[in-house]
């Protein structure tokens, strides 16, 4: 049986699980349900919970998150009706399952990591639970809300060193220069985008905590280097345009387009 903890301070969602009675059918127990942090956050030390649910004001949240941090932790939507938290667990249990599961080897671990940052750079993914999920799963080592760094990489004479140097498309150069940039290094975790328009964005992730001025000179530092030995092997001139600062990976998130109005 799994177990699920609930901390929110919303009545209705509270109410909602409460109220619930299809818990077993599932394969879970009666739920975990706290109105504060600070007893969520004792209840981990004591318990064995499988996922947690937080709707809690962001001062609040943030103690329980710096506890989840490392415990490679699912999370699920904490929702306020019988109909959609039925289709909530069900969601869940795979989840669960599939963590369970022997990990994906170390190649395809590597591009289910590209097409998660992919899809979160280009505005594909609407969900802060989803978000932090594909983290966990993914294996990754970095938060949804720590600080992080986006630097926008300039390829010079894109369209002639496509033509008369590199002869491979580009999605092949795209590779070749993940090799040099996406690395995890000097506690900052990198992850480059494709190429589109002869720019790619850079993301970097810290690991552990760093100062914000400590990030942007240690980011700073690798892009000069590997620019430079990308000019080397590549023979292909790279520059940084631009760089700046996000909240967290959740400032990459997007609001779902609204659902067309009845006929």
């Amino acid at each position: 049986m799994y177990t699920i903890l609930l901390a929110t301070d919303q009545p209705g969602v509270r109410d909602n699980f409460k109220s619930y009675t299809h818990w077993d059918e599932h394969g879970y127990t009666a739920p975990l349900i706290f109105d504060n942090a600070s007893d969520a956050v004792s209840a981990l030390g004591r318990e064995t919970v499988h996922a947690v649910g937080i709707h809690l004001p962001a001062s609040q949240s943030a103690a329980l998150y710096d506890r989840l941090h490392g415990m490679h932790m699912l999370f699920l939507e904490p929702v306020s009706d019988h109909a959609a938290l039925d289709e909530v667990l069900r969601r869940m249990t795979s989840m669960i399952e599939k963590q369970a599961e022997p990990r994906a080897d170390e190649q395809m671990l590597k591009t289910l990591r590209d097409t998660f940052f992919q899809s979160l750079l280009d505005g594909l993914m609407h969900s802060e639970t989803v978000l932090r999920n594909r983290l966990m799963v993914l294996s990754l080592p970095v938060r949804a809300d720590a600080r992080c760094r986006i630097i926008t990489l300039h390829m010079s004479n894109a369209d002639q060193y496509m033509r008369e140097v590199w002869a491979y498309g580009r999605a092949r150069l795209a590779m070749a220069l993940r090799k040099f940039f996406q690395v995890e290094s000097n506690g900052i975790y990198y992850t480059l985008s494709e190429l589109r328009a002869g720019e790619a964005r850079l993301l970097a992730c810290p690991t552990r905590a760093m100062s914000d001025e400590e990030m942007e000179a240690l980011s700073a530092a690798h892009v000069r280097e590997q620019i430079n030995r990308v000019c080397e092997f590549l023979e292909l001139e790279l520059t940084a345009e631009s760089s700046r600062e996000l909240p967290g990976l959740m400032a990459l998130l997007r609001t779902p387009p609204a659902s067309p109005p009845p006929r």
